[in-house]
C-alpha cells in the first residue's frame, strides 16, 4: 500500500514535471527568440559600426591627401601666382578632389582655374589659415551646387606659416553602394544631420529632404519620428522597429565619431536580419519536442524499475553512509523535524560520544545534551522543533573545571524544508591550540611589556652604581691628600663595583639559560656545607636588617649528594636574598631542609625558605617567574633588582627536574618550596658508636628541632629530653644531677629567646662537672663566638641543619674523649694559611689591556714576585722559547688578545720541544666567565681559570698552589723591595 502510494504520486508528480515542462518549453522558445533578436539588433549595430568606420576611414585618407599636398605645396614660391595656379590645377588632375585653391598668410589666394579669392569668400567655418589646424568643414552646398565638404590644412615653410590649402570634394563621391547597400540590396545606409535629420548622404533617392519626413511617407507613427529624434537629441546609439517598404524594418542609428554631428543610419527588413535566427528556432522546436517524448519514455521507465531499486538504493545510501562515519571522526544524524524521526545515524556516536545508537535515534535531544549542549540551548530547540532556518554552527563545552573537558563542534544543516542534518566533532585538538597560541601570544606581549619595564628599571639600577663609582672617584681625587677619605671613598667604590657586577651577572645568566649554553655538572655536594656558605653570603645584611634566621628540618640520613653545587648556590642564595632584601628589618626568616626517600639511591631534597616580609599580591604570583618581571609597590622601589632572579631559579629548577612553588600573602610574608631529585653520594654509614642507654638533654626553643633529634638519637636507642628555653635546659641538668642521674652530654642551642646558648652553659659549668660534654647547635657560623663558648666551657659546635651521621660523630667523640673538638685559636691561626707574600716567584703575564695590566703588576709586585710582562700571545711564546726552563714559575694567560689569542699560545707553548717548558702551569685569566668558557680553558691545555674582575683572594689561593717548595720553606724576599718587571 505504501510503494502504491509512492507510484502514484509519482505518477502525478511526472505529469505535472510535463505539463511544467511543456510550459517552460514555450516559454524558453520565446525567450530565446528575444535573445536572438537581440543578437539580431547587435548585428545590425555592428554593421552599421562597421559602415561608419569604413566612412571615416575615406575622410581620414583625403585628409592625409590634402596634407601630402601641402607638404610638396611648401616647396614653391608662393609669392608666385603662376607657380601656384599650376600647381593647384596638377592637383585637381590627380585627386578625386574637383577644387583646390591656397590663401596665404597675406590674406590673397587662387584656385586651380587661376581665381583670385580671399577669406571672405569661404563658405565655410575656416580653421587652417585662422588657427593653424587641420579637419574638414560641415557639408554644404558650394561652388558644385550641391552637397560637398572642404579639407583644409596649414602650409608651413621653415617653420612658419605660410597660408592654407584647400580641397572641394562632393558628398556624392562617398556614396558608395558597396557601401551603402547592404544584404543583398536589401539594407540600405544614410548619413543625416543630427539636429534636424537632413540628409548628408541620400543612398536611396528618397525624393525628401530630410529622415523624418522619409519615415512619415513610409507611413510610420510620428511617435517614432519622435522617439528616434529624442534618442538621436541625446547622442545614443541604437535600433527602433520602422516600416519600410510596407515591410517590418529596424532602423539602426549611430553617431559619426568626427568633428560635425552627423549620424549614420541603417534600415533592414526584420525577415531578412531574422532569417537565420527562424532556422534556429525551427531546429530548437524539434529539438524541444524530441526531449518531451523522450522525457515520457524515460518516465514510464523509471516507474517501471522504481520498486525494484528503491530498496537498493536505500541499502546502499546506509551503507555508504555508515562507511564514510568509520573512517571520519564525524558523526552524522539525519532528522526529520515534521515526524520528529531520526532517519540516519551514524554507528560511531557509540566510541565518539559514549551513547548507544538505539538510545540516540529514539531520543536524539540525549546525543546533544552528551555533547555539553545545555537544555534551553536556541539553536538545538530550533533544530529539534523545525524552526531552523540557516546553517548554524555551536561549540559546547563538556565537563567542569574539576572534570575532563572536551569540547564538541556541532553543524546543524538544514539539508531542506523538513529535513536537517546535524554533523558532530570533538574539538579538544583544536581548542588547546587555540588557547596555547592565544596564551603564547599574551605571554609574548607580556614579555615584551616586562623587557621594556625591565630595560627603564635596569637603566635606573645600573646608573645608580655608576654614580656612586664616578662621584667617589671624584672626591677621592680631590682629596688626595686625605688617606682616611679616599680610603672611604675606595669602599664605596668596592661596594658599587660589585653591586653593578652582581646586576650584570643576572643578565647575563638569563641570556645563557634562554638561549640553552648552561649545563649542570655533576659533583659531590655536602648540604650541611652548602647552607652554610649561602649564610655566609646573605650573613651581613641579616646582620644589618637585624633579622632572625631559623633553621628547621627533619632527620637528615644524607648529608652528600650529587649535584652541581654552584647552581644550588644559586637557588638558595636568590631566595634567601629575596627574604632578606623584601622582609623588614627585626622580622623572621626560616630556612628548611627536609628529605625523601626517591627510589634506589635516590632522595627529593627539600628546600624551604620562608618569611615575614611584605608578601606579594596574587596577580603578581601569576608572573613571578617571568623573566624582567617586578611588582609595582611603592615600598620596593628603593630595592635594586633586575627582575630576573626568580626567572633564573626557575629555569634551574626546571633543568634539575625540579618543582617550585610559591605561598604567598600581601603583608604576612612568602614561603617558598624548592623539590629537587637528587641522587646520594653514598648509603648513610651509621656509626656503631657505644650510645645505647645512654641519657641526652637537648635545648632548643624550636620544637622542630628538638623532634628532629629525638628521631635520631632514638634510633641509635639513646634516651632523649627536651628543653624548649635556656632557664629549662638549666634546671633540667641541675635537678639530674641532683638526683645523681646526669646526662651524658648536653645539644645547646646558640640563639634562644630567654636566654642563649653560651649563658647556659656557662651556667651550667658553674654547678656542675665539666666532665658532661656540652655541644652548641647553630643556624650560624660559629667562629664570631668561637673563643667566648670554648671560655663559657663548650665541648663541641654542630651547625644546623642536623644530619645524622654528623651528629652521631660528633657526640660519639665528644663522649670519647671529652675535650674540645674544634681548633683552638693558636691552630686556627696556623692553618690559616701564609700571608700574601710571594717573594722570588717568577711570574709571566699576557694581557694586551694597558690598564688590567698596571693592576695586575701593581697588586703581584707588592708581594714580592718578580714579573715579566707580555702585550700579546706571540710575545708570550716567544718569551718562553727564549728564556731558560726555570726562568718563569708561572704563567697567567689572558684569552683575547691580538697577534696570537690565549688558546692558539697555550697550544704552542704545550708543543714545545723542551719538556720543562711544555710543562709550565698556565693560568687563564680573562672575562670569559661561563662554566662553558671554564672547561674550553681547560680543554685548550690550561691548569686553571681566574675570571675578571679578579677575586684577589682567588688569585693568591692559585699563586699559593703554584709557589715552589723552596719558596715555601725559605720565603726569601728582595731587600729592597723593588721588584722588577718586563714589559
Amino acid at each position: 500500500m505504501k510503494y502504491k502510494k509512492q507510484s502514484v504520486a509519482f505518477v502525478l508528480g511526472m505529469i505535472l514535471l510535463l505539463v511544467g515542462t511543456g510550459s517552460l518549453m514555450v516559454a524558453a522558445m520565446g525567450q530565446i527568440k528575444e535573445k536572438m533578436n537581440i543578437s539580431a539588433n547587435t548585428t545590425l549595430l555592428n554593421s552599421t559600426r562597421m559602415i561608419s568606420d569604413s566612412l571615416l576611414n575615406n575622410f581620414s585618407s583625403d585628409q592625409q591627401q590634402l596634407e601630402t599636398c601641402a607638404n610638396l605645396f611648401s616647396r614653391i614660391d608662393t609669392g608666385q601666382a603662376p607657380d601656384v595656379v599650376r600647381a593647384l590645377a596638377e592637383y585637381t588632375d590627380a585627386t578625386a578632389f574637383f577644387r583646390f585653391y591656397f590663401i596665404g598668410a597675406d590674406g590673397q589666394g587662387w584656385d586651380s582655374t587661376g581665381a583670385g579669392l580671399s577669406p571672405r569668400d569661404l563658405s565655410f567655418d575656416e580653421i587652417a589659415l585662422s588657427q593653424g589646424k587641420t579637419g574638414y568643414s560641415d557639408a554644404y552646398i558650394g561652388a558644385s551646387g550641391r552637397l560637398q565638404i572642404t579639407f583644409q590644412t596649414p602650409v608651413w615653410i621653415e617653420g612658419e606659416q605660410a597660408g592654407a590649402l584647400y580641397a572641394d570634394k562632393t558628398m556624392a563621391n562617398y556614396h558608395s553602394p558597396s557601401l551603402f547597400t547592404f544584404s543583398g540590396g536589401a539594407g540600405s545606409a544614410y548619413v543625416v544631420q543630427a539636429d534636424d535629420g537632413a540628409w548628408i548622404i541620400d543612398s536611396s533617392a528618397s525624393g525628401t529632404d530630410d529622415l523624418y519626413t522619409f519615415l512619415e511617407k513610409q507611413r510610420n507613427d510620428p511617435a517614432v519620428s519622435a522617439a528616434l529624434k529624442n534618442l538621436i537629441a541625446e547622442k545614443r546609439s541604437g535600433t527602433i522597429r520602422i516600416q519600410y517598404r510596407q515591410q517590418d524594418s529596424f532602423l539602426c542609428f549611430v553617431p559619426l565619431d568626427c568633428s560635425h554631428p552627423w549620424y549614420l543610419i541603417s534600415i533592414l527588413p526584420q525577415n531578412i536580419l531574422q532569417q537565420e535566427s527562424s532556422e534556429i528556432l525551427q531546429l530548437i522546436s524539434f529539438a524541444l519536442a524530441g526531449l518531451l517524448i523522450a522525457l515520457v519514455l524515460i518516465t514510464v521507465l523509471l516507474l517501471s524499475r522504481q520498486a525494484s531499486s528503491r530498496e537498493q538504493e536505500r541499502k546502499r545510501r546506509e551503507q555508504l553512509f555508515q562507511i564514510i562515519s568509520e573512517n571520519v571522526d564525524f558523526a552524522f544524524l539525519l532528522y526529520t523535524p515534521s515526524k520528529r524521526k531520526v532517519e540516519m545515524l551514524s554507528e560511531n556516536v557509540r566510541v565518539l560520544f559514549n551513547i548507544e545508537p538505539d538510545d540516540a535515534v529514539r531520543h536524539p535531544e540525549r546525543l546533544f545534551l552528551s555533547c555539553g549542549m545545555p537544555e534551553q540551548d536556541p539553536v538545538g530547540h530550533a533544530f529539534l522543533n523545525g524552526q531552523l532556518n540557516q546553517r548554524q554552527r555551536c561549540e559546547y563545552q563538556q565537563g567542569t573545571a574539576n572534570e575532563l573537558q572536551r569540547w564538541i563542534e556541532i553543524y546543524f544543516i538544514p539539508v531542506h524544508a523538513d529535513q536537517y542534518l546535524a554533523v558532530l566533532h570533538e574539538t579538544t585538538p583544536e581548542h588547546h591550540m587555540r588557547q596555547d597560541l592565544a596564551d603564547a601570544l599574551r605571554q609574548s606581549q607580556e614579555n615584551n611589556q616586562a623587557r621594556t619595564v625591565f630595560f627603564s628599571s635596569m637603566s635606573h639600577d645600573i646608573r645608580t652604581p655608576m654614580n656612586g663609582i664616578i662621584g667617589m672617584t671624584t672626591i677621592a681625587q680631590a682629596h688626595l691628600n686625605e688617606p682616611e677619605k679616599v680610603a672611604h671613598c675606595l669602599d664605596k667604590i668596592s661596594l658599587a663595583s660589585q653591586h653593578l657586577l652582581d646586576l650584570i651577572n643576572e643578565v647575563l645568566d638569563m641570556s645563557r639559560i634562554e638561549s640553552g649554553k648552561i649545563s649542570l655538572k655533576k659533583e659531590p655536594v655536602n648540604l650541611s656545607q652548602l647552607i652554610s656558605d649561602v649564610l655566609i653570603l646573605v650573613k651581613p645584611d641579616l646582620t644589618k636588617k637585624r633579622q632572625t634566621l631559623h633553621i628547621r628540618s627533619s632527620a637528615l640520613d644524607y648529608d652528600t649528594v650529587i649535584g652541581d653545587i654552584l647552581h644550588l648556590q644559586k637557588i638558595l642564595l636568590n631566595l634567601l636574598s629575596n627574604a632578606v632584601k623584601y622582609t623588614p628589618p627585626e622580622q623572621d626568616i626560616t630556612i628548611g631542609l627536609h628529605e625523601e626517600p626517591d627510589g634506589d639511591d635516590k632522595i627529593k631534597v627539600i628546600f624551604t625558605v620562608e618569611d615575614t616580609g611584605i608578601g606579594m599580591t596574587p596577580e603578581f604570583l601569576n608572573r613571578i617567574f617571568t623573566p624582567f618581571e617586578r611588582a609595582q609597590d611603592s615600598r620596593i622601589s628603593q630595592i635594586s633588582g633586575t627582575g630576573l632572579g626568580m626567572a633564573i631559579t626557575k629555569n634551574i629548577v626546571d633543568m634539575m627536574s625540579g618543582t617550585i612553588q610559591v605561598e604567598s600573602q600581601l603583608g604576612v610574608g612568602s614561603k617558598f618550596t624548592v623539590t629537587l631529585p637528587l641522587s646520594t653520594a653514598q648509603t648513610p654509614q651509621l656509626q656503631e658508636a657505644a650510645l645505647a642507654g645512654c641519657r641526652i638533654l637537648v635545648v632548643d626553643d624550636d620544637q622542630d628541632t628538638c623532634e628532629g633529634l629525638r628521631a635520631m638519637l632514638e634510633v641509635e636507642k639513646v634516651q632523649v629530653t627536651c628543653a624548649n628555653t635556656g632557664q629549662q635546659g638549666i634546671d633540667a641538668a641541675l635537678l639530674a644531677h641532683q638526683e645523681g642521674r646526669d646526662y651524658l652530654g648536653i645539644i645547646m642551642d646558640w640563639r634562644m629567646d630567654d636566654l642563649n646558648g653560651i649563658e647556659a652553659a656557662r651556667r651550667i659549668r658553674a654547678q656542675i662537672s665539666d666532665e658532661i660534654p656540652i655541644i652548641l647547635l647553630s643556624a650560624y657560623n660559629w667562629e664570631d663566638v668561637e673563643q667566648e663558648a670554648l671560655d663559657a666551657g663548650i665541648d663541641g659546635f654542630l651547625t644546623k641543619p642536623i644530619f645524622r651521621n654528623e651528629l652521631i660523630e660528633k657526640l660519639s667523640r665528644a663522649l670519647t674523649r671529652n675535650h674540645p673538638d674544634s681548633e683552638t685559636a693558636e691552630e686556627t691561626q696556623n692553618n690559616r694559611g701564609p700571608a700574601e707574600d710571594f717573594s722570588g716567584m717568577r711570574v709571566l703575564l699576557a694581557e694586551d689591556n694597558e690598564l688590567n695590566r698596571e693592576i695586575v703588576i701593581e697588586l703581584l709586585n707588592s708581594c714580592g714576585i718578580k714579573l715579566t710582562c707580555a702585550q700579546n700571545g706571540r710575545q708570550a711564546l716567544d718569551l718562553v722559547r727564549e728564556q731558560p726552563a726555570n726562568a718563569f714559575d708561572l704563567i697567567l694567560m689572558d684569552i683575547h688578545m691580538p697577534e696570537m689569542n690565549g688558546y692558539e699560545a697555550t697550544e704552542a707553548i704545550r708543543n714545545l720541544a723542551d719538556p720543562a717548558k711544555a710543562a709550565l702551569p698556565i693560568i687563564a685569566m680573562t672575562a670569559d666567565a661561563f662554566e662553558e668558557d671554564v672547561q674550553k680553558c681547560i680543554a685548550a691545555g690550561m691548569n686553571g681559570h681566574i675570571a675578571k674582575p679578579i677575586e684577589y683572594s682567588l688569585l693568591f689561593e692559585t699563586l699559593r698552589r703554584y709557589q715552589p717548595d723552596e719558596q715555601l720553606s725559605t720565603n726569601p724576599r728582595n731587600e729592597d723591595k723593588d721588584h722588577e718587571y718586563q714589559s
